[in-house]
């Protein structure tokens, strides 16, 4: 019985062994995404890519080129955006905290910069997002679905509010 159980064992463990090296092709090389507090870190075989080294990488993908570039340059204006808004609310704040009489104008226009740098920074996501896993679906051997969000903020008769499609 011992040695029915222990054929068995080493059976299936070939089994899966086999089915394992079949998935993972060496000539395969995805890109990785991971979204950080600080910003996207991109990963190619163990290696951290910069924005500069994932658009090389990604010229034999067309239209993956075109959406990290789109995102490269909406990133920049998201974060001067992101920068102006910020120093326009903080400009109040300061003369508020010295007794003076605070602008409340500036804080108000650096809240309105600052939602438009945070909806820019919903579509660098997207558009990161979608080249990565575009670049990663022509270089794949076989298609495969990957989960893919994007992030909208929307105003109507209610309020303002953050839309999650997938």
């Amino acid at each position: 019985m011992r040695k029915l159980i222990f054929a068995i064992l080493v059976l299936s463990l070939c089994t899966f062994s086999a089915q394992s090296q079949e998935i993972q092709d060496p000539n395969h090389e995805e890109i990785e995404m991971k979204v950080k507090a600080l910003g996207y870190r991109f990963y190619k075989n163990g290696e951290r890519l910069t924005w500069k080294e994932l658009i090389e990488e990604t010229q034999s993908v067309e239209k993956a080129n075109e959406l990290i570039k789109r995102a490269r340059s909406q990133r920049t204006i998201s974060s001067i955006l992101a920068f102006t808004g910020g120093a326009l609310i903080g400009i109040p704040l300061g003369q508020k905290s010295a007794d003076r009489e605070p602008t409340w104008e500036l804080a108000y226009v650096g809240g309105a910069v600052a939602l438009v740098g945070l909806h820019l920074s919903f579509r660098v996501f997207n558009n990161v997002n979608k080249g990565v896993d575009t670049y990663n679906l022509s270089v794949a051997p076989k298609t495969s679905y990957k989960f893919q969000p994007e992030f909208f903020v929307v105003n109507n008769q209610n309020g303002f509010g953050l839309s999650m499609r997938f």
